[in-house]
């Protein structure tokens, strides 16, 4: 996969690849799929880089890199990423102090970009 997908479909299929491979813990597999996409500027790719980086799947945890890629994702429309955000947030973590303004705002964020708080617990 040494390029990105244009389509929708192809792009599907590839962040479905790398979900699987971060559900086996084949974590090489997952950023090395991930990183173009999250290059290419794809927001869930963005989101699910984030997330590598707040629970250090892979990579070593980097609060502050973790913020950036989900308040990216977040910007692009991934309702994940917001509500990935509001539990950094509510968590904190090093170099990120626990906000609860911004967990609760980032909360209400993904309810109104139509996550389903539900799908992700």
């Amino acid at each position: 996969m040494s390029s990105v997908p244009e389509n929708k479909d192809d792009i599907k299929k590839a962040i479905d690849i790398v979900s699987q491979a971060f559900s086996d813990k084949d974590y090489g597999t997952a950023l090395t799929l991930l990183k173009p996409l999250a290059d290419a500027g794809i927001a869930e790719a963005l989101g699910m880089l984030g997330l590598a980086y707040k629970i250090g799947a892979g990579v070593d945890p980097d609060g502050v890199k973790a913020v950036e890629l989900l308040q990216k994702a977040v910007e692009l429309g991934d309702a994940l990423a917001a509500h990935n955000l509001s539990r950094l947030y509510q968590t904190g973590m090093p170099n990120i102090e626990k906000n609860s303004e911004a967990s609760r705002r980032y909360a209400q964020l993904s309810i109104e970009m139509g996550a389903d708080i539900q799908e992700f617990e």
